[in-house]
């Protein structure tokens, strides 16, 4: 796919992030069907993207519901069953997934151009008529507790839920998407809540439809129109609590009864996604402070190897979200050491201490690797997707960038010197029983 790739980088204007034409349309019911023109032959990405996700989890008990409906929505309706449904994508060639963040819930299929029409047919057709019934319910209730316990031995998933529920004390972010575990426990006899969710969230105006690659255009929108125009209900979004700003720094740690490398992570509560110059100075931040090419990482990764892995941890949200570094050590004798050199490095940034030739260098890679990365119409589906969630803008990634492409040395500093605060500041670890600390 680079030849098509190549064709776009150099028909599209130097700006764009995001180098293939989109056309946008508008069903009556509110619905949004965005089509991407790539040139791929014989091939297509068909994506459903659904504003919803464990943000809006309001009422306390119930959080989980958005990734079980990731789960749900292949359950199947009277028209299509579960096993037609599977059979039909399977024969057709395509393969079909989704995924569930704090933001959004997306569903996926990429395949056969030709398949395309019977895509559409039954994409709209679960979205409008998901059927389950009680038993179903529980029994993918349980299914998604096993799913908590699994990922429960993973010492990065007991991390985040640390993190979130230190860092938040109001807004929804302070569980994680799979939910709190005693909620999970009580899922199975939330039948009716999970009916009230789907009518409330899964509306035609939250919904957005992208189709990328090789189709007609106007037989597409034609079919779009027709299977979803009948899709009724409007969104019924609960308002989500703002955060209460951050007076104090934080701190806790989450003790393992297994042998693994002690982990630390700091964070700084950061402006959301919304804030379009903040969140191009958090992606271009987030590789100048921890990637490869960082102070930090050539020192204690490369240099000392004192840390196994450094993980820039930003990724934009629709909501205030937080800006940080996760660290995988070697050793727990050396977390206080890395915890002050994280700091000292960032305190500097505060201070005006900016390489700019790195900073340019940063700029051009995170350019290069975002338009590498577009190689398929389905990670161009994805991408544009995931990026859509933020604002609703199917321009929002090429004016991040275009902002990104202006950005000088003051910006970095002046952020961080509003917002890398102790008392703005959540520092969690995860060490086994008697390390160090």
């Amino acid at each position: 796919m680079l030849v098509p790739l190549l064709a776009a980088l150099i028909a599209a204007p130097a700006s764009k992030a995001f180098p293939f034409p989109t056309e946008v349309h508008t069903l009556p019911n509110g619905l949004r069907l965005v089509l991407v023109s790539y040139d791929s032959p014989g091939l297509v990405a068909y994506y459903t993207l659904m504003r919803v996700g464990s943000r809006n989890e309001v009422e306390k008990g119930r959080s989980g519901y958005a990734h079980f409906f990731e789960h749900m929505m292949f359950r199947g309706t009277k028209a299509h069953p579960a096993g037609e449904y599977d059979a039909t994508i399977s024969r057709l060639g395509m393969s079909a997934n989704a995924f569930t963040s704090e933001d959004m819930t997306v569903y996926h299929l990429y395949g056969p151009a030709k398949a395309l029409p019977t895509v559409i047919e039954y994409e709209a057709d679960r979205f409008q008529n998901l059927d389950y019934d009680e038993p179903a319910f529980r029994t993918e209730a349980g299914a998604i507790l096993g799913e908590y316990q699994k990922s429960a031995s993973i010492p990065e998933q007991k991390l985040e839920e640390k993190m979130k529920e230190t860092a938040y004390l109001r807004h929804t972010y302070a569980h994680t998407t799979i939910g709190y575990l005693q909620d999970i426990e009580r899922m199975p006899s939330g039948y009716q809540y999970s009916r009230e969710f789907f009518r409330r969230y899964y509306t035609p105006d939250n919904a957005t439809v992208v189709i990328a690659g090789d189709f007609d255009k106007a037989a597409s929108i034609s079919m779009v129109e027709k299977a979803y125009g009948s899709w009724k209900g409007k969104l019924e979004a609960e308002r989500i609590p703002a955060e209460p700003r951050q007076r104090q720094s934080k701190h806790a740690v989450v003790p393992w009864d297994k042998p693994t490398l002690p982990r630390l992570w700091i964070t700084w509560h950061a402006p959301s996604s919304g804030d379009l110059r903040a969140a191009a100075v958090q992606n271009l931040l987030d590789a100048y402070l921890f990637g490869p090419t960082s102070p930090l990482y050539q020192n204690y990764v490369l240099g000392k190897q004192l840390v196994d892995s450094m993980e820039p941890s930003y990724n934009d949200h629709r909501d205030p979200y937080l800006f940080g570094v996760l660290l995988r050590v070697k050793d727990a004798k050396d977390l206080r050491t890395l915890e002050r050199a994280v700091l000292k490095e960032v305190a500097a940034l505060a201070g005006g201490r900016v390489d700019a030739g790195r900073m340019e260098a940063v700029r051009s890679n995170l350019k290069y690797a975002n338009i590498m990365s577009l190689d398929t119409p389905d990670r161009a589906a994805v991408t544009l997707a995931v990026n859509m969630a933020q604002t609703g803008e199917v321009e929002f990634l090429n004016k991040e960038f275009a902002i990104i492409e202006e950005l000088k040395p003051i910006d970095l500093s002046d952020f961080a010197k509003r917002y890398f605060l102790d008392v703005n500041r959540t520092t969690v670890t995860l060490v086994t029983a008697g390390a160090a600390r």
